[in-house]
């Protein structure tokens, strides 16, 4: 299902090299996530995991402001009212492709906010306004040790496959 989220066209998400890294094209809701937004699919499964631990069925407890998150991003139902304009209803959040791409719609906003920085990650979890820095810095570490986790699994099978190819020319 493709939504219209509104695409940032700013020099900010270009500018994402130091949260990103090249991954190899295949057809999955997280390459396509990150390919609409320019932003690393290890990096939104590490967001993912810090958030859900993976569960699609993900409900976050009642917020101060009454809000809750949803899905395996966890999605913050303050969003729902510009989400509704595009199509996306509150139930669509428990779908893990849909929940992944307005996933990376939110980090894309604070990466245009505040760069191409763990900043933007840290807007993620607390908010654009959030004043809460300790809370942030212990969330940017947690998602920086499993992007890294990530990264690495993904450097392990790459290098895998390309033996297990050498191997099939000899």
């Amino acid at each position: 299902m493709e939504y219209g989220l509104p695409h940032f066209s700013s020099r900010a998400l270009i500018a994402v090299a130091a949260l990103l890294v090249p991954v190899a094209a295949s057809a999955t809701c997280w390459d396509e996530a990150g390919q609409w937004y320019g932003i690393d699919p290890l990096l939104l499964k590490a967001i993912a995991w810090k958030e859900s631990r993976g569960w699609t069925g993900a409900v976050g407890p009642k917020l101060p402001d009454g809000n809750r998150a949803l899905g395996v991003m966890q999605i913050n139902t303050i969003h729902l009212p510009v989400l509704s304009q595009y199509g996306i209803r509150r139930e669509d959040l428990f779908d893990a492709c849909t929940s992944q791409k307005v996933g990376a719609w939110v980090l894309a906003d604070c990466i245009q906010r505040f760069g191409a920085t763990w900043k933007a990650v840290g807007c993620y979890y607390a908010g654009p306004a959030s004043k809460n820095v300790a809370a942030q810095v212990e969330y940017v570490m947690d998602v920086q040790r499993y992007y890294e986790g990530y990264r690495r699994q993904a450097e392990e099978h790459s290098t895998a496959s390309a033996q297990v190819a050498s191997y099939q020319g000899d």
